[in-house]
């Protein structure tokens, strides 16, 4: 009977021991595995940090673009903001941050998707505003190679002798005027009356100090019989920027400019462009 009890106490304990061992092999996997989650975790939530951060940067950008289309528009400006978050830990649980381990894949799931619909909003919106940005630039150029109204403020000037057959003021004889000559005051500024290049800069004989412009299409526009010229050729110009003071130099009886419009090498009537409004 001592002999069977000692045999029966030494399995008990082996198998008290066996319990004990495995309850710590399944602490230590356990332990393992709750260390393995919390790194995926701590992982994917740096993550989506990161992302919020970039998408802070695009919202920056964002905000950028549409303050330069405001400046070339008349659109309001909250209709291009956007609203950014200065804390990136504002988008993700404060629970989280405090133990990643207890967030479950579902919740990282919905977070992470939650995010790439923000940035792909943003991707959409930042493609819509630099759409939107190159029509403005495109009507803007189109505006500005627009040729329209006087070369010369319309207060303190008037048209003198228009384009077309006139007496010539020197011989009395009639001779075509290609252009239409607008007086003022010597001193007067005179402006381009588009966008383009210079291409003449000179004193030339019967137009005195003159300045053509290149438009392109076709078009170019002169401007003669100025005092001084504050452009040179190859200067881009824009339009209603100076580029010479009106005079009476060259062919000229009293201080005007000689203005001409040619389209594709031949003089036209500047008229329509005078009156006609801006684009």
């Amino acid at each position: 009977m001592t002999s069977a009890w000692l045999l029966q106490s030494h399995y008990h304990q082996q198998l008290i021991q066996h319990k004990i061992n495995s309850l710590n092999e399944r602490n230590v996997i356990k332990q393992q595995y709750l260390q393995s989650m919390q790194s995926q975790t701590s992982l994917q939530l740096q993550s989506l940090t990161e992302k919020v951060g970039q998408l802070q940067a695009q919202g920056i950008k964002l905000n950028s673009l549409g303050e330069r289309i405001i400046e070339k528009s008349n659109f309001p400006k909250e209709e291009f903001e956007v609203e950014l978050n200065e804390n990136t830990e504002d988008d993700i649980p404060p629970s989280t941050l405090n133990n990643p381990a207890i967030v479950v894949a579902p919740e990282l799931t919905i977070l992470n998707k939650s995010v790439s619909q923000l940035a792909y909003q943003y991707e959409k919106s930042q493609n819509l505003l630099q759409q939107l940005e190159i029509t403005l630039n495109n009507l803007h150029l189109v505006e500005e190679l627009f040729i329209s109204g006087r070369p010369v403020p319309n207060e303190g000037s008037w048209i003198s002798s228009p384009f077309g057959t006139r007496s010539d003021p020197f011989t009395g004889r009639l001779r075509r005027h290609k252009g239409v000559d607008i007086a003022g005051y010597t001193g007067m500024p005179i402006n381009a009356t588009a966008a383009g290049v210079i291409t003449t800069s000179e004193a030339r004989t019967g137009y005195g100090f003159l300045v053509e412009i290149n438009h392109g299409s076709g078009l170019k526009t002169r401007y003669a019989h100025a005092s001084s010229l504050v452009v040179s050729v190859g200067d881009v110009v824009e339009k209603g920027q100076q580029i010479a003071v009106m005079g009476t130099t060259g062919r000229s009886t009293g201080p005007h400019v000689h203005y001409e419009v040619i389209k594709d090498g031949r003089q036209i009537n500047p008229n329509y462009y005078i009156q006609r409004l801006p684009s």
